[in-house]
C-alpha cells in the first residue's frame, strides 16, 4: 500500500495540477468509500492498481522521453532559427551596403556623364573650329601647290639655260684646253720636222730619236682627243670574256714606259667579264699618271685580289703623293693639276667603272687607287 503511494505521489509530480487519469481516478474514489478492503479482495485490488500504476509510469515515461525529445527538436530548430535570421540580417547588411554602393557608382555614373556630354560639346565646338581651319588650309596647300608647279616650271626652265650655259662653258673650256695642248706636240712635231729637214743626211740612231720625239707627240694628242670625245660621247658596253692580264698587257703595250719605270704585274691571272677596250682605258690611264706623278722614275705596283664574285685591283707608286686638297676634286670634270690635259682622265675613267657595275677609289700616301668591281656583270649594270 505504501509503494502504491508512493508512485501515485510520483505520478502526481510529473503531471500538471488538477489532471489525473481515469484509472486514478476511480481507485481514489474507491478508496475513499471503502478504506478497508473486504477480506479476499486486498490482494487483487492492490495487484490492479499497482499494474495501473506501472502502466501510467510508462506512460508518462514516455510521454516524457516525447517531451524531451520535443524539447531537443524545438531548441535545434530556434538554433537553426536563429542562424538563419542572423544570416538573413547578415545579408540585409550586405543588401544595404551594396545599395549604397549602387547609389554611390550612380551618382559617379550621373557625374561622368555630364563630365562626357560637357566634353562632347566641348569636342563638337573643336570640331567645327577644326574643319574651318582645316578648309582654310586646303585652300592654302592649293595655292601653294599653284606657286610650287609654277616655280618648278620657272626652275625647270632656269635649269636648262643653265645646263645649256655650263654645256657652252665647258664645251669653250674644252677647245682652250685642247687647242693648247695640242699646240705643244704641234710644235714639237713641226720643230722636230724642221730638224730632220735641215739634216737630210743625219745618223740613224739620231733620226730614230726624233721619230720617237714623232710617236711621243703623236700620241699625246691621240690620248687628249680620245678623252675629249668619252667624255663627250658615251656608249653602251660591248661585254667580251677576258683575263685581267690580257687587258693589263693591252694597256700597257699602248703607252711608251720610259726605261726608269718598273711596272711589277700581279701573279695571278682572273677571269673577266667586261669590255676590254674601255677597261684597257682605264688602266692605261691609271698607269700614264702614276709615271707623270713619279716625273718618269719609279715602280709602279699592280696587286689585284680575288674576292669571290668581286675583283679588286690596286695601282700602287713611288710618288711624293697627293694632297689631301686635291684627293677630294680628282675625280671632278676639267679639274687638273698640270699644266697640261683636259682634266677628263679620272672623271672618264670613274664613269666607265661606275658602268661595269665598279667603284673607283684613291688613298694618299702613298697614292693608291682602288678599283672594286664583279668579276662577270650583266647587261642590266650597262
Amino acid at each position: 500500500m505504501g509503494l502504491s503511494r508512493s508512485k501515485a505521489s510520483l505520478f502526481n509530480s510529473v503531471t500538471q495540477p488538477n489532471v489525473k487519469p481515469a484509472y486514478v481516478a476511480r481507485a481514489l474514489s474507491q478508496q475513499t468509500r471503502d478504506d478497508r478492503p473486504k477480506p479476499g479482495q486486498t490482494g487483487e485490488i492492490v495487484e490492479k492498481e499497482l499494474n495501473e500504476l506501472n502502466i501510467a509510469e510508462r506512460e508518462l515515461l514516455e510521454k516524457e522521453k516525447h517531451l524531451n525529445h520535443l524539447t531537443s527538436e524545438s531548441i535545434e530548430k530556434l538554433k537553426e532559427v536563429s542562424k538563419i535570421n542572423q544570416d538573413l540580417q547578415n545579408r540585409v547588411r550586405s543588401l544595404q551596403d551594396l545599395s549604397l554602393s549602387v547609389n554611390s557608382k550612380n551618382d559617379e555614373l550621373k557625374r561622368a556623364n555630364q563630365e562626357l556630354e560637357r566634353q562632347k560639346n566641348q569636342n563638337r565646338i573643336i570640331s567645327i573650329e577644326l574643319q574651318t581651319k582645316l578648309e582654310k588650309v586646303l585652300q592654302k596647300e592649293r595655292e601653294l601647290a599653284l606657286q610650287r608647279d609654277l616655280l618648278a616650271k620657272q626652275l625647270e626652265e632656269t635649269t636648262k639655260d643653265l645646263l645649256k650655259a655650263e654645256k657652252f662653258a665647258v664645251v669653250g673650256e674644252l677647245a682652250a684646253r685642247l687647242a693648247h695642248d695640242l699646240r705643244n706636240p704641234l710644235s714639237v712635231i713641226k720643230n722636230t720636222m724642221d730638224i730632220m729637214s735641215a739634216k737630210p743626211n743625219m745618223r740613224i740612231e739620231e733620226r730614230l730619236q726624233y721619230i720617237s720625239r714623232f710617236q711621243r707627240a703623236v700620241q699625246r694628242m691621240s690620248h687628249q682627243i680620245d678623252d675629249v670625245l668619252d667624255f663627250v660621247k658615251k656608249t653602251d658596253l660591248v661585254l667580251h670574256p677576258t683575263t685581267l692580264f690580257s687587258v693589263m698587257e693591252g694597256a700597257i703595250n699602248g703607252l711608251i714606259v720610259p726605261a726608269s719605270v718598273k711596272i711589277v704585274k700581279p701573279q695571278r691571272d682572273m677571269p673577266l667579264n667586261c669590255e676590254p677596250r674601255k677597261m684597257e682605258a682605264v688602266f692605261s690611264n691609271l698607269i700614264l699618271n702614276s709615271i707623270q706623278a713619279m716625273d718618269e722614275r719609279g715602280e709602279i705596283r699592280i696587286r689585284a685580289f680575288d674576292l669571290g664574285t668581286n675583283l679588286k685591283i690596286e695601282f700602287e707608286d713611288t710618288g711624293p703623293g697627293i694632297a689631301p686638297n686635291v684627293i677630294t676634286r680628282l675625280f671632278e670634270p676639267l679639274f687638273t693639276t698640270k699644266l697640261t690635259g683636259t682634266g677628263l682622265g679620272l672623271s672618264i675613267c670613274k664613269n666607265i667603272i661606275e658602268q661595269h657595275g665598279g667603284t673607283i677609289t684613291v688613298r694618299s700616301p702613298p697614292t693608291v687607287f682602288t678599283v672594286s668591281m664583279p668579276k662577270t656583270i650583266h647587261q642590266t649594270h650597262v
